[in-house]
């Protein structure tokens, strides 16, 4: 539900609507559960690390088109904040580019960049990939709630992305610490990440109409990004698609 018409929300109201929304359109795919399980099969376990490629390789360039669109607001730590989202994206904190850790994570599977520049991805994916660049891209706002709250912001009582497939990754499929180390460093950055999404509310979510924008984008993304990961169970068992 929406606030009620020509009142804004709270920082604190507005976050937990988000987090209610989020915890109601949790995925339900099978395929993140027999991953979680150690029960995919290593062909499987390719074909979904050839397709989330493909929602990883967009993203330094898609957030980087939503921090250019900051508007300017009194407190200067705020810019700080976010842009360390974008400068440990292109690896200038301390890991290489997480493209980079992304690649490196293929090549510990045994891909190869031409192998996954052949592959081709699921339109639940692309469409992921998509939603974010395309709110990213039109304002500061939807970019917020398409990728700092949608994608960064963590929901309370909820086991985070990273963490829990670096452990399933690291127990059950035998890959080394150098392989899995795209998936090392996000277990590290999600908390920050997240919490500086969620400051960045308080500055740039205030209006009823900062907030219908921030709220369109977030739900739509949080919609797509569902479907992307319920998407994955038509990897289970299939046949290598060609281009």
């Amino acid at each position: 539900m929406g606030p009620p018409v020509g009142r804004s929300l709270s920082p604190q109201e507005f976050l937990q609507e988000c987090y209610d929304f989020k915890r109601e359109h949790a995925p339900c795919g099978t395929f993140m559960r027999k991953l979680m399980a150690g029960e995919c099969t290593r062909s499987e376990l390719v074909r979904w690390a050839k397709d989330a490629y493909y929602y990883t390789e967009p993203a330094v360039p898609t957030i980087a088109a939503w921090l250019s669109q900051a508007p300017i607001v009194p407190n200067r730590a705020i810019y700080k904040a976010l842009g360390r989202n974008l400068a440990g994206e292109m690896g200038y904190i301390r890991e290489a580019e997480h493209y980079e850790l992304y690649v490196q994570f293929l090549e510990g599977l045994g891909v190869s960049l031409a192998e996954v520049q052949a592959h081709l991805p699921l339109a639940s994916t692309l469409g992921a990939a998509a939603a974010m660049g395309y709110f990213c891209r039109s304002s500061f706002e939807e970019g917020l709630g398409a990728f700092g709250l949608a994608v960064e912001m963590q929901v309370p009582g909820r086991a985070a992305g990273a963490q829990v497939i670096y452990e399933a990754l690291r127990d059950h499929y035998g890959l080394d610490r150098r392989t899995l180390e795209f998936y090392e460093i996000h277990v590290e950055a999600e908390d920050e990440h997240g919490d500086n999404a969620m400051k960045a509310v308080e500055w740039f979510a205030q209006t009823v109409e900062q907030q219908a924008r921030v709220r369109r984008a977030f739900r739509w993304s949080v919609l797509a990004h569902t479907a992307m990961i319920e998407g994955f169970d038509r990897l289970l068992g299939a046949a290598e698609p060609s281009v």
